[in-house]
């Protein structure tokens, strides 16, 4: 078993060494590393929006959705692009 281990310790070094000489002609790379500190960045929670802000906010959206149902629900077409293929 020693015998075995002296012939892979020489192969390795002859693999690590046929490795450097090939890696010598490959051009140098300058890295840049960027460091952040903050995490899971979010705006702060202000005050919640009046009432009539958000009627008004509702009534433009729905006047510009492409389709509504009877109760003034958005109706919208569900994974078309699946029965496509």
């Amino acid at each position: 078993m020693a015998e075995r281990e002296k012939e892979v310790g020489h192969s390795s070094k002859e693999i690590v060494e046929s490795f450097a000489c090939a890696a010598e002609g490959l051009p140098k790379l300058k890295e840049t590393y960027y460091n952040q500190e903050t995490y899971n960045v979010a705006r702060p929670d202000g005050e919640p929006s009046r009432e009539e802000e958000r009627t008004e906010f509702r009534k433009r959206f729905i006047s510009i959705m492409p389709g509504v149902d009877e109760k003034g629900n958005l109706r919208v077409e569900v994974a078309k692009w699946v029965e496509e293929r």
